[in-house]
């Protein structure tokens, strides 16, 4: 009889064990940032867009010409030139080559806007500015949506949708 009660509590044990390995393994496979990668044709000319904007490189890659236009950001060699920004926890990064990407990929330029890039900011009207100053595309004027924002849409060089999104009180 103690035997048979040892088994059960062993398989208890035993079935605790691997609900609680679960457990770890979900928690352990749980996003916790997110990210985006633009392929981009013209490297220089998406940085100027972004920072533009107010985006401030965490991390540049690249070749040695590169990398030397960033003295207060680590930075890494790589056999092509790409940076990383972030804003609030979330990541973008820029780059004109990729190990896993067909360098064709980087001529092309985004036609479509299935994917968008949203971005909160304080004044859609200062992006309108910034532009207009610029030159930069705009895909959409500013506009008041009825779930609380100010929207205005922009095309990055590359032509990837980027929306500005301003919070209305």
């Amino acid at each position: 009889m103690r035997m048979y009660k040892d088994y059960q509590i062993s398989n208890i044990c035993l079935y605790s064990l691997k609900y609680v390995y679960k457990i770890i393994e979900y928690t352990k496979m749980r996003p916790n940032k997110l990210g985006v990668h633009i392929k981009c044709k013209d490297l220089e000319r998406s940085k100027e867009f972004y920072e533009a904007f107010g985006f401030s490189p965490i991390f540049a890659y690249g070749s040695d010409k590169h990398r030397a236009g960033f003295k207060d950001i680590t930075t890494a060699p790589e056999k092509y030139d790409g940076i990383v920004y972030e804003v609030e926890g979330a990541l973008l990064e820029i780059a004109n080559g990729h190990i896993a990407v067909k360098p064709g990929v980087f001529c092309e330029t985004v036609e479509s806007s299935k994917i968008s890039l949203m971005i909160d900011v304080e004044s859609v009207e200062d992006v309108k500015k910034v532009a207009q100053v610029k030159d930069y595309q705009i895909a959409a004027d500013i506009r008041e949506f009825y779930w609380g924002t100010r929207e205005i849409v922009l095309r990055d060089p590359d032509g990837v949708i980027v929306v500005f999104r301003e919070k209305i009180v």
